[in-house]
């Protein structure tokens, strides 16, 4: 079984919580049939544009944790804001990754 592991740049402010919801529960249905089907196990690892309020992070945390529970392995990190919207506006990724999987 092949790891793959995608990067997803995302934004947390006080409104987006139940946005976030959905992509999680998006990402898991998705990844799950595409693993399932091509014999992978993707890993996704949530980059946070900083700064990152501890109080919101957390409840996003345990929004994750319901989610994807222990169907596939979920990363978090933070990265400066310049750094995310050069990625986002579709730099390679190092390794010349693209950031659409």
């Amino acid at each position: 079984m092949r790891d793959l592991v995608v990067e997803c740049p995302v934004r947390l402010t006080a409104s987006n919580r139940d946005e976030l919801r959905l992509l999680y529960a998006d990402l898991h249905d998705h990844y799950a049939r595409r693993d399932a089907r091509d014999g992978t196990r993707t890993t996704l690892h949530f980059v946070w544009a900083a700064p990152l309020d501890a109080e919101r992070f957390g409840a996003t945390y345990a929004d994750q944790r319901h989610v994807f529970q222990a169907s596939r392995p979920v990363l978090n990190s933070v990265r400066r804001l310049q750094e995310t919207n050069r990625r986002l506006s579709g730099c390679a990724q190092p390794g010349g990754a693209s950031l659409v999987t």
